[in-house]
């Protein structure tokens, strides 16, 4: 991945170690447009849940900004 940016929003998983708008955040969900979850929901478009390290969560709508950080 060129400078380590997702290709698609196939590629990010929990857990990853990720950079979004200057700020270090680990993956908490990752929901994928037209995907039924666990639960059955169905997202209408791609996002992504963050966390850091204060439980404090956001939300990236644009996979292609957030950078996958080399563990």
């Amino acid at each position: 991945m060129p400078n380590n940016q997702y290709q698609t929003p196939y590629h990010i998983g929990v857990g990853d170690l990720v950079s979004f708008n200057d700020r270090v955040y680990y993956v908490l969900i990752n929901y994928i447009k037209g995907q039924i979850d666990a639960k059955g929901y169905i997202p209408a478009s791609n996002r992504t849940v963050l966390i850091n390290n204060d439980n404090q969560r956001i939300m990236c709508h644009n996979y292609k900004e957030l950078r996958l950080i080399d563990a």
